[in-house]
């Protein structure tokens, strides 16, 4: 699949219904981990100054665009079109196509209760979806090397085709990228805070909104103390990097066009 470049980092240009079905072909037939990760400002901001988050989403089998904001940078930056995949989507759209093929499941992270409430919707949607485990570590787990081993021996044991990793960015991709990995999960999926959506504990912005790329702003709107630095402060940091890197691609063109005979 073609990658589109997007300044520091590219990516895959899947349409929602052909990224379905080559994870759901990965997650019963692979005997190595796939990477995903949604992309959207946060992470392109991020990965513009975190080397480690940077290589981490570089090493990713399957970069997705999120945000409306990637896709517009891609279009800006490499005159591309590329389809938008929510982790929220991503969640339900996998559990839904994966069902009838007996698809095993892992919930990890979340707010309390999140990640419960979330597998038994997805369950009672889709009756064939096998719930192979629910985990909600204490925060800093990873830090913990008892705690740590007790999760990696619940998903190891739960032998899921498919881990859904609610940890929020960078701390998702780099615990699937370093540990995941060696147990072989077939699909690791980052999806941030989605299980707070999937559950009800906070509300998804109507379709409307979505389909004009205003969800960031719904979002925002129900959280603006916690998350006014992310988007007010992060966005504006997003816009000028990727100007930094439309100027940078400019210049080098003069220049080709200036040494052409």
């Amino acid at each position: 699949m073609e990658r589109v470049a997007i300044g520091h980092i590219s990516v895959d240009s899947y349409a929602s219904d052909a990224l379905v079905a080559s994870l759901l072909e990965k997650a019963f037939t692979s005997e190595r981990t796939h990477l995903v990760a949604t992309i959207n400002a946060q992470f392109y901001v991020l990965s513009s100054r975190e080397t480690p988050f940077r290589e981490c989403l570089r090493r990713a089998e399957f970069l997705c665009a999120d945000g409306i904001s990637i896709a517009l940078a891609a279009r800006w930056l490499s005159n591309q079109s590329i389809q938008r995949t929510p982790g929220v989507d991503l969640i339900g759209r996998l559990c839904k196509a994966g069902a009838a093929q007996g698809l095993r499941v892992f919930f990890l992270g979340g707010k309390p209760g999140s990640a419960d409430a979330t597998a038994h919707i997805l369950k009672a949607e889709n009756p064939g979806l096998h719930v192979a485990g629910v985990c909600c570590p204490a925060f800093g787990f990873e830090r913990d090397p008892e705690q740590l081993q007790s999760v990696l021996s619940e998903i190891k044991a739960a032998q899921p085709h498919i881990v859904f990793v609610g940890l929020g960015a960078p701390k998702q991709e780099h615990f699937i990228d370093e540990y995941l990995r060696f147990l072989r999960v077939p699909v690791a999926v980052g999806v941030g805070g989605s299980f707070e959506m999937l559950s009800g504990q906070l509300r998804r912005a109507p379709l409307w909104l979505q389909s004009i790329g205003m969800e960031w702003f719904f979002r925002f709107a129900q959280e603006p103390r916690r998350l006014w630095r992310r988007y007010c402060i992060g966005n504006a940091e997003f816009l000028w990097i990727v100007w930094g890197h439309y100027w940078r691609s400019r210049r080098l063109e003069t220049q080709a066009q200036m040494l052409e005979p």
